[in-house]
């Protein structure tokens, strides 16, 4: 956490040198803006950060549930509101500063979903199937959208600042190049899942209702209910 709120304030620097002129009122109000913006995202990665730990932690009270949520939908009403003051205030300047307003609002709604599934799970309410689903494509989504983003976000910053061969321009590309392999392997990631699907729906026959019967809906591999699942060549059933 402390190594992305640290590149989170040296990109700052690096982005204020490469658009502002070095006047003090314009400095005072983007200090401000990217103040109270760091300080709801270093609550919204504690929250990330916490609820990771929950997950594999035993007896959880509901009080840590409910703080947790309840954090989560602060920071979700704060960053809409800072968004809202954006449009209101700053309206030439909507591009640059709605950047961190919407990656925001998209990792902590990540969290959130995340979390109320996990709390659905714990509850044991229907089968999970369709559960880690919604919690895969949430996930895949949000960090799409987040790293397309900030890729368009640092190709705006370059287009406003130039190219003049200085260590602003370098710092740039290297966070775009970084930003775009990120990206790459995401989508590779989930063409990869998305095959390695589609040759188990073809290699392995579904389960019938007597099979699923006789292991007591539980899946071989994560022990958890089933409704529909595959048959392996062992005689085990498993769901995808």
């Amino acid at each position: 956490m402390y190594d992305r709120a640290l590149n989170f304030l040296l990109f700052k620097v690096v982005f204020v040198g490469a658009i502002l002129e070095p006047r003090w009122e314009e400095l005072l109000i983007w200090t401000a803006w990217f103040t109270i913006l760091g300080f709801l995202r270093v609550f919204s990665m504690l929250c990330r950060d916490r609820f990771e730990y929950l997950t594999v932690s035993p007896n959880i009270p509901i009080r840590v549930h409910v703080k947790i949520l309840t954090m989560l939908s602060m920071i979700l009403v704060s960053t809409i509101a800072w968004f809202v003051f954006c449009i209101s205030v700053f309206r030439s300047m909507l591009l640059l500063l709605s950047f961190e307003c919407f990656t925001l609002f998209l990792d902590t709604v990540q969290t959130l979903v995340k979390y109320v599934i996990h709390l659905g799970d714990l509850s044991r309410q229907g089968p999970c199937e369709s559960r880690r689903m919604v919690q895969y494509y949430t996930e895949f989504s949000t960090d799409t959208m987040i790293l397309v983003t900030t890729l368009g976000h640092y190709l705006h910053i370059m287009y406003l600042h130039g190219i003049s061969f200085t260590l602003i321009d370098a710092v740039l590309f290297l966070n775009m190049r970084s930003v775009f392999n990120n990206l790459r392997k995401k989508l590779a990631g989930h063409q990869a899942y998305r095959q390695a699907l589609k040759n188990m729906q073809a290699l392995y026959p579904s389960a019938t209702e007597k099979e699923l019967t006789d292991y007591s809906d539980d899946c071989a591999i994560c022990r958890d209910s089933m409704t529909s699942a595959k048959v392996l060549p062992c005689g085990h059933i498993f769901h995808l």
